[in-house]
Order: structure tokens, then sequence, then C-alpha cells
């Protein structure tokens, strides 16, 4: 049974003659025994309230195949495989299209980008895929070493090697990361620096990464 915002506010005027302080002790105790029943605020232990999709934007070749899985932070927040727990879905069936229930996706013949998508329930994960003539052999992040005080930033710039020996800047396609978001952030490539510490920005494309150490003083 789930509690409304009435009946709990009946079980305070039952016991208004009590003091403030143990009249609101009284009307926490009753919330913490019956919200969870309404499982609004406690989802069940094995519910997906979290997705993640490795790997990142990937590039492939025509006619190649991509193995995708996903990552789920669940009710009791613990961590596992979801890859078969999840509807796995193309934007752009035309580019690439993907088995619903295992995560392998398959290039067509057309060139361009899909967004390949996790979905559990009304959580969903998304990333991109490329298809393409051209792969990503390698990925570099410039300047790879950074020092910064508290408060300033710098743009960092992802370059990607491609398979004809070519470059391409992906600093706005790249997906971004910092290992220690208390010490740096980052969006775009560009790093914010929080505290002082270090952290190692990565960059993600094609399924390469790249990376720049971050000192803050």
């Amino acid at each position: 049974m789930c509690v409304s915002g009435d009946k709990i506010g009946s079980v305070a005027s039952r016991f208004s003659f009590l003091s403030l302080p143990a009249s609101i002790l009284l009307i926490a105790v009753a919330v913490l025994l019956f919200l969870p029943a309404c499982g609004q605020f406690f989802p069940p232990a094995d519910q997906i309230v979290a997705l993640t999709i490795s790997p990142l934007n990937t590039v492939i070749m025509p006619a190649a195949t991509q193995q995708y899985t996903a990552t789920a932070t669940f009710g009791n927040n613990t961590t596992g495989d979801a890859t078969s727990m999840v509807t796995w879905s193309s934007s752009a069936t035309n580019i690439a299209t993907i088995d619903s229930g295992t995560g392998l996706a398959t290039a067509g013949s057309t060139l361009g980008t899909t967004t390949i998508s996790a979905k559990s329930g009304s959580v969903i994960a998304n990333t991109g895929l490329t298809v393409s003539n051209q792969t990503v052999i390698s990925l570099s992040v410039s300047p790879n070493t950074v020092s910064l005080t508290a408060g300033s930033s710098q743009q960092l710039t992802a370059t990607a090697t491609l398979s004809n020996n070519g470059t391409q800047n992906v600093t706005g396609s790249a997906t971004w990361s910092s290992s220690n978001t208390s010490v740096a952030t980052v969006t775009g490539g560009l790093v914010t620096a929080v505290a002082s510490g270090s952290a190692t920005i990565t960059a993600t494309y094609g399924g390469q990464t790249g990376s720049a150490s971050v000192t803050v003083q």
C-alpha cells in the first residue's frame, strides 16, 4: 500500500498533543515505514536505474560487425552486465542494424552515422556508430600534459589517425571523461581545474582512446 500525503497528515494530527520535535520524529518514522511500499523512492533491488554502453563512438567498415555491451546500475546500487537484459536499436537501419537481444551491430553499405541505443523501461543509453571506408587506428590528445591552477581551463584536441594514414580532428565527436572530477572536469575537450591534485583526461572515438595528464596546483 502506498500512503498519500493526506494519510501522513492524518498521522500527524493524531499526535498533535506531543511536542514539536516528538511529532516530527513520529512523522518521519511513519514516512520511512510506508514509502518503501510505494516503490517510487526505493526501486526494487533488480531494477535497472542507469545504463552505460561500450564501446563508445565506434567506426567500422561497410558489412563489418560490432558487438556492444551494456553495464547496468541496479536499484541496490550494484553494477553488472546487462547486455541481454536491454533492448537494442539503431536509429538508421540503412546504415547499420543491431540485434535487439544481443547487441551485435552489422553495418550496411551506406556510409554515415547511426545512434545505437540500449533501453530498459525508461532508462536509455546512446552512442554513435559510424560506417566509413576509413577506420580509426589510433587516437591522440594534445597537449598530453597540462598544468593548471584551480578555476582555470585548457582546451584539449583529439586527433584520429585513419587507416589511410590521414588524420581527422574529432574533438567535438569524441567522448571525454575525467578520472577524478573533484580535481578536473572535462566537456567537449575543455578541461576545467577544480582543486589541487592530478587527473587523467580520456578521449574515446572510433573504438580507440587517447589521454592527457592534468595537474592542478
